[in-house]
């Protein structure tokens, strides 16, 4: 006996192990934990009939346990397959089992007993770790590859909707699907694929996501939804070659540089420091909005700060695949920068042209572009040019560039034409170009509205196609130089 007590002292901990089984049901989700012992899945057998129905009553003895559940009695010996229901037997692929005290029932209890004592519908797949009870319909996918220039894309396209939100851990990127179930058709798909290595499937937490494994370090993932959000598309991009580095770099002094903060822009140096040549041109790029100023919205949900924050990183990267420009973005992240911030990481900068860019109701066709240069307002009288003067207040800066903003407007316009949109320009007061020390325009995509699906804007050909012309245009607009 002492040898026997022993045995089934040390057993649990040395036969099993934890992970998750999910149950969804109508109103909410339970996870609980998985007990794997002799190789079978094993789940706590009160908890699982508490949350179908309610037990009302048990009786246990030293070699039985009886519980009453509904109408129904089901009685459970330790280490037999078969289980007891009224006055009929069940077998189950694997034994009841205790476990320090708790019964436990094999997960083919779910197919063989549950379903005869609910009358609640239940779907579960065999060899998952997951189940569906009650009117639950579970969202599914299918996965497809396509190549593109410089990368790859990735659409998954779902039976029904899915908000999704990004984040990254370990290297891989995690795609949050929202809080509605999913049930996946394959939960893995491995890929032969120079960009992308896996796609699987987990809700280990009840939070159904998708976690993609890129084949290398430092690519970039553009995702974004399609159809209403029926369909994800992400584009992976290897990022622009970088500068080759100087043979031999003279010394420098280490000068103390001031801490970065969240409103320190990001700058882009194609060139190092000890290159020979002239500095490269810088462009600033402006995402407009960002925190609590989320902007426009969408009837899917997409806000305008998140959607010009998306094309101003392709339009970052395009002008950098052209190795002409230093780039220098105003915001950072989802923080909010004020219109002051915003000019003085501009000026500062000298740049040789201002971008801002915003999303709103342009009525149809969409998606389209068009863009704006500065018109002073009807209660904004600037000077007159005086070349005496050193100082000119910092709400007329952009009059002596307006000629040259309307230039690169009209050479954007024309690229946005061909192809994109059909519009003209137009001068507006917009309160972001206002201050700006250099040919600067606004540029709004849209139609991002209440009424309508962001599918259009969040297109990524529209947007690949929308960076290209911005590289062309400001080619355009330098005359073919740097």
């Amino acid at each position: 006996m002492l040898v026997l007590a022993l045995v089934v002292l040390i057993w649990p901990a040395r036969s099993s192990r934890s992970e998750n089984f999910v149950f969804y049901l109508p109103a909410t989700h339970q996870v609980v934990p998985i007990e794997m012992i002799e190789g079978a899945k094993y789940l706590p057998l009160i908890q699982v009939l508490n949350m179908v129905g309610k037990v009302s009553g048990l009786q246990e003895k030293k070699n039985s346990l009886k519980v009453w559940f509904g109408k129904a009695q089901v009685e459970f010996r330790p280490d037999e397959k078969r289980v007891r229901l009224d006055k009929t037997w069940v077998n189950l692929q694997a034994p009841a089992r205790t476990v320090n005290g708790q019964w436990m029932v094999p997960v083919d209890f779910l197919t063989s007993v549950l379903p005869k004592l609910t009358p609640e519908r239940i779907e579960y797949q065999d060899g998952t770790n997951r189940i569906f009870i009650g009117e639950i319909r579970p969202n599914s996918y299918t996965v497809r590859l396509d190549p593109i220039a410089n990368g790859t894309r990735l659409t998954v396209q779902f039976t029904d909707k899915v908000s999704v939100q990004t984040a990254a851990s370990n290297g891989k990127w995690i795609l949050f699907l929202g809080e509605r179930p999913v049930e996946p058709l394959e939960p893995q798909h491995r890929f032969q694929n120079p960009y992308l290595s896996e796609l699987h499937f987990d809700d280990q937490d009840g939070v159904p996501k998708l976690v993609v494994t890129p084949t290398a370090e430092g690519l970039n993932f553009y995702p974004s939804l399609a159809e209403g959000g029926k369909i994800l598309l992400a584009d992976v991009l290897k990022p622009p070659p970088a500068a080759p580095q100087a043979a031999a770099a003279p010394e420098k002094l280490n000068v103390p540089t001031a801490p970065a903060t969240s409103e320190t822009p990001t700058v882009d140096e194609e060139a190092p420091e000890a290159q020979p040549g002239p500095p490269l041109p810088t462009v600033v790029l402006d995402p407009a909005h960002g925190g609590a100023e989320t902007g426009a919205r969408a009837r899917d949900g997409i806000f305008e700060k998140d959607l010009v924050a998306q094309y101003v990183a392709r339009v970052r990267l395009a002008l950098l695949a052209t190795k002409k420009y230093r780039i220098v973005l105003t915001r950072l992240g989802d923080n909010n920068p004020t219109p002051e911030q915003r000019e003085a990481i501009t000026n500062l900068a000298r740049p040789i042209v201002f971008l801002t860019f915003h999303a709103g109701n342009l009525g149809s066709p969409a998606p389209r572009a068009v863009v704006y240069s500065y018109k002073f307002s009807s209660g904004l009288t600037p000077p007159a040019n005086d070349a005496a003067s050193l100082f000119i207040p910092w709400r007329f800066v952009q009059q002596a560039y307006l000629d040259r903003s309307r230039q690169l407007s009209q050479n954007l316009q024309q690229q946005f034409n061909q192809g994109i949109a059909a519009g003209e320009t137009a001068e507006l007061p917009v309160r972001a170009l206002r201050s700006i020390a250099a040919p600067a325009v606004a540029i709004e995509v849209g139609s991002l509205s209440p009424q309508l699906d962001s599918a259009p804007v969040n297109n990524p050909d529209f947007q690949e196609r929308f960076a290209n012309a911005i590289v062309q245009a400001l080619d355009q607009f330098q005359g073919g130089k740097s």
